[in-house]
């Protein structure tokens, strides 16, 4: 888009582009925006240096998410529950028992 925008006769800034690009990111990058937004000053911050923060970032999301996947099944397996069935006849016989006692 921006690069549309130049072709156009529209010049955008370092700053600018840095909070284009920071504004355009989804909810989930929300917490990433915020800490750069609050630890750095995006009136200097290269373009080069922001991508390699979101980059770094990515990589970590896509870490953690591969994790979550692999270690799921052992999560479920944690939570599988047995139980003991009896049938309607066994009950029955079993009451029959303890009534004659």
């Amino acid at each position: 888009i921006t690069n549309g925008l130049l072709g156009l006769g529209k010049v955008f800034g370092q700053d600018e582009l840095v909070r284009k690009l920071l504004g355009c990111l989804n909810d989930e990058w929300e917490p990433k925006v915020t800490a750069i937004e609050e630890s750095k000053d995006l009136k200097t911050m290269e373009i080069e240096e922001l991508l390699g923060s979101l980059m770094t970032h990515e990589v970590k999301l896509n870490k953690k998410s591969t994790n979550l996947v692999e270690t799921k099944p052992q999560e479920e397996r944690r939570k599988d529950i047995a139980l003991k069935s009896t049938h309607k006849e066994e009950v029955s016989s079993e009451e029959e028992l303890e009534e004659e006692d």
